[in-house]
């Protein structure tokens, strides 16, 4: 295996999926791509749709890529062949570009108890298993 791609949201529920794929990157002797989508926020009130300022659309992403540095830093300690990428859009899109992109053999995804809204909506995870092609390992955000 030569590469193996983790998403995160950056957030709790996705930390032991992170270190979970981080060690299974190490014991394949694989490259280990942390990855975050996210799009600008939009407030939609009554048809009309207002975006985030072009000055806080980029310090919203300089705080999502110094949260991602950081997990790949503290991973690197790991595995040293941990990098990471964050893109814009929907997590399921940039994910299976990424999967062709780089030719990954596995996605990690982490996921935590399901709620009403994600019984209803789906998962992120769930959304990433149908739009790839290759493999994809659930973690379970731990107790």
């Amino acid at each position: 295996m030569r590469t193996l791609i983790i998403a995160t949201d950056l957030g709790q529920a996705s930390r032991n999926a992170v270190t979970q794929g981080v060690a299974l990157a190490r014991d394949l002797n694989a490259e280990a791509l942390l990855v975050h989508a996210w799009q600008p926020t939009q407030i939609t009130v009554m048809d009309a749709t207002l975006m985030l300022s072009a000055e806080r659309v980029a310090g919203h992403a300089n705080d999502l890529r110094r949260q991602l540095d950081a997990i790949a830093d503290q991973q690197r300690e790991r595995w040293p062949k941990v990098s990471a990428r964050l893109l814009d859009g929907d997590i399921e899109e940039v994910i299976a570009g990424l999967v062709t992109e780089t030719g990954a053999e596995m996605v990690v995804v982490g996921t935590s108890l399901p709620r009403l809204v994600t019984r209803i909506l789906g998962s992120e995870a769930q959304k990433i298993i149908r739009a790839v092609r290759c493999p994809v390992l659930v973690v379970h955000e731990q107790d």
